[in-house]
């Protein structure tokens, strides 16, 4: 009868934990990804600290035991959604950035604030993802950040070919000063959103930071 009455709880638990979150896959593929999806919404909504195996089978809709079998454990987990998130904003870069006439880049600001609106914002949980990853000091977290560097190093390097005057700038903290303008708003949204009363990622409040970021870089900040 006990045995009878545990095995109608784990039946009970599966079935709420496949109620919950995203379809079941159909594929071993897309089954991984959404597990992975499950893990970076999480350390976004709460960092590193927040991620557990269990709420990700859960958000997923599958067995814990399942989670385990694609990446072992926890640490296994971590390594898979640093590696999707390096994809995922290398792609946002090269929508953001791979065509543009960087040229003439001061006209196309505007061109290139509706892009990130498009891709961003409804991707910023890769970006909060980075932000968590920054603070973490461990060596995978320093490669996997390495890697998001060098997605921005190359964007700068192109940059610094197709504009005149600027061979003598240090390109390295070229780099790290676009990526204080990506991540800054994602560790200050909540003191954004505080002292302004609007979302950090609204596509107005977009416009408004782009707008100014960009006169900073092109004129200096005491000019902006």
């Amino acid at each position: 009868m006990q045995m009878a009455e545990n095995s109608m709880s784990d039946d009970l638990k599966s079935t709420r934990a496949r109620s919950v979150g995203r379809p079941k896959a159909d594929d071993q593929s897309d089954r991984a990804s959404d597990l992975i999806e499950s893990a970076i919404e999480l350390v976004a909504e709460g960092g590193f600290d927040s991620l557990n195996m269990r709420l990700v089978a859960l958000r997923a809709g599958v067995s814990l035991g399942l989670v385990r079998h694609y990446f072992g454990g926890k640490a296994g987990l971590i390594s898979a959604s640093n590696a999707a998130v390096e994809r995922k904003v290398a792609a946002i870069f090269a929508a953001v950035f791979g065509d543009s006439n960087l040229e003439s880049a001061h006209q196309q600001v505007e061109e290139m604030t509706e892009r990130l609106i498009a891709e961003v914002s409804p991707k910023i949980i890769y970006f909060k993802y980075l932000g968590q990853l920054a603070m973490r000091q461990d060596e995978e977290a320093a490669d996997s950040f390495a890697v998001y560097f060098s997605t921005v190093h190359a964007f700068v390097e192109r940059l610094d070919k197709t504009q005149s005057g600027l061979e003598s700038r240090d390109r390295t903290w070229a780099v790290f000063q676009f990526i204080f303008l990506q991540l800054g708003p994602v560790l200050l949204e909540p003191q954004i959103t505080n002292i302004l009363g609007r979302g950090a990622f609204e596509p107005e409040m977009i416009r408004a930071r782009v707008k100014s970021m960009s006169r900073m870089l092109t004129s200096g900040l005491l000019s902006a």
